[in-house]
C-alpha cells in the first residue's frame, strides 16, 4: 500500500512557544496566556496526534505551527530550515468554509498551484495525478456542494498535499462529520498517509481516534498550554477496527485518561 515518497519529510522542533492575547475588556495591558512554552520534536515522517483539554490552545499551536499567527517568543525549525523555506499545509476543521463554492473540485485542489503560478492545464493535471495516487473517486467537474461531508474533507485533504506540502498539520478535522463517516475517512487518512509519509500533527477532541491514527501521543495540559506527556503508540500498520480492542491500544488509553484526568483536577 505504502510507496517512497517523492523526497525527504522534514522533522519538526519547537522551543519554547508562548504566545498571549490582550483581554477584552480588562485592564489596559492584561493578556490571556494561552501557549505556555511549548517543546515539542516530530520526526520526518512521523504521525503525531495531540490531545488536551477544550481550550487549552490547541489550534493557537497549529496555528503558530503553520506561519499564520506570530508566537510572543521561542522557536520553530524545520531541519534547520525556517518556516518561509517550508512548505505546510492546514485542514481546518471547518473544512466547508475552506472550500470555494463556485470552483470546480479539479479547481478547489488546484488552488495553491495557482497561488504560485502554475499554468492551468499544468495544475489540473498534477490535481488529477495526486487524485489518483490518493485512490480519492471524487467528480472532478462537479462542485463542493454536490459531494458529502465525508468527499469535502477528502478534498480539502488533497488541496493541502497537491503543493507537495512538507508538513500537515490537522486541526479537528473530522468533527463536522457524523459518527459514521468519521470511521470511512479515519481510515482514507491513514492510507494517504501510508502512500505520502508526510510529517503529520493531528489534533483530535477524541482520545482513540487520535490513538488509532497516531505513531505518538503528545498530551497536552490545560492553559496555558504546554506538554505533559508523550507516549508511543507501538500499533502494527495498517490499522483497522480490531486495533480498538488491541491490548496496545488499551494500554495506551489507559495510560493516557490516568495522566488526562490528574490534569484536569
Amino acid at each position: 500500500m505504502s510507496q517512497e515518497p517523492s523526497h525527504k519529510a522534514p522533522s519538526v522542533r519547537v522551543r519554547n512557544l508562548r504566545k498571549s492575547f490582550p483581554l477584552s475588556g480588562g485592564d489596559q495591558g492584561s493578556r490571556l496566556e494561552v501557549l505556555g512554552g511549548v517543546d515539542l520534536d516530530v520526526a520526518g515522517g512521523e504521525f503525531v496526534s495531540c490531545f488536551g483539554p477544550n481550550g487549552c490552545g490547541k489550534t493557537t499551536f497549529l496555528t503558530v505551527l503553520a506561519g499564520l499567527l506570530t508566537a510572543d517568543e521561542g522557536n520553530i525549525s524545520f531541519d534547520s530550515a525556517g518556516p518561509d523555506q517550508t512548505r505546510v499545509g492546514f485542514i481546518f476543521q471547518n473544512y466547508r468554509e475552506s472550500l470555494y463554492p463556485w470552483l470546480r473540485n479539479i479547481d478547489n485542489v488546484a488552488f495553491p498551484l495557482e497561488l504560485q503560478g502554475v499554468a492551468k492545464n499544468e495544475r489540473r493535471e498534477k490535481a488529477r495525478h495526486l487524485l489518483q495516487l490518493l485512490g480519492l473517486n471524487i467528480p472532478l467537474d462537479g462542485y463542493p456542494y454536490q459531494l458529502s461531508g465525508g468527499q469535502q474533507q477528502l478534498l480539502s485533504i488533497a488541496r493541502a498535499l497537491v503543493f507537495e506540502a512538507d508538513v500537515l498539520v490537522m486541526d479537528e478535522p473530522f468533527a463536522s462529520l457524523d459518527y459514521g463517516t468519521r470511521f470511512s475517512v479515519r481510515d482514507r487518512v491513514q492510507e494517504i498517509w501510508l502512500k505520502t509519509r508526510t510529517t503529520t500533527l493531528f489534533v483530535s477532541h477524541s482520545m482513540e481516534e487520535a490513538i488509532y491514527l497516531a505513531d505518538r501521543l503528545v498530551l497536552f495540559s490545560k492553559r496555558p498550554m504546554r506538554v505533559i506527556k508523550e507516549i508511543p503508540v507501538p500499533l502494527p500498520r495498517p490499522r483497522d477496527a480490531s486495533m480498538l480492542e488491541h491490548e496496545d491500544f488499551l494500554r495506551v488509553r489507559a495510560q493516557a485518561l490516568k495522566i488526562f484526568k490528574e490534569e484536569m483536577l
